[in-house]
């Protein structure tokens, strides 16, 4: 693999955590309302608890798709010899 062939698409970010986000919402608002017909209170409670589940769902899937872009980036990178290290060292004179 080369540090070239890795792909990252800010595109596909934003769209798989924004859709992730968007499918918390449309579980919760069913929720939402049905609760708000019993207590209107419990239902701002509830929206309030959706609200903090989207966010977090939206940071988990960021954090999962950059930490799995930056392993392979990583990855790549440890297949290629680093252009600090000499090539031509001589292990039999190190002390």
């Amino acid at each position: 693999m080369n540090v070239d062939d890795t792909r990252f698409s800010y595109g596909k970010l934003v769209l798989y955590s924004l859709g992730a986000g968007v499918v918390v919402l449309l579980v919760s608002i069913p929720v939402i309302l049905l609760v708000a017909q019993w207590s209107p209170i419990a239902g701002l409670v509830i929206a309030l608890i959706a609200v903090l589940a989207m966010i977090w769902v939206i940071g988990g899937v960021s954090r999962r798709m950059i930490a799995r872009a930056e392993h392979e980036i990583l990855a790549a990178r440890s297949d290629r010899p680093h252009t600090s290290d000499p090539t031509d060292r001589n292990t039999s004179t190190d002390g």
